[in-house]
């Protein structure tokens, strides 16, 4: 049990660094937020997926 607490912490961590990045990266507004996520998420997947 004390293995998922780890877990999850850590995922939470993971979440809330993603955000704040983001919101400096493109801006404290929701549509900052939202484009910006829109945007690192799809950077991300290309980065997965072999794509520059």
């Amino acid at each position: 049990m004390r293995i998922v607490s780890k877990v999850l912490w850590t995922l939470a961590f993971i979440a809330a660094t993603f955000i704040w990045m983001v919101l400096f990266e493109h801006g404290f507004s929701v549509k900052g937020l939202t484009d910006g996520t829109r945007q690192e998420l799809q950077a991300i997947g290309g980065w997965f997926s072999g794509k520059k």
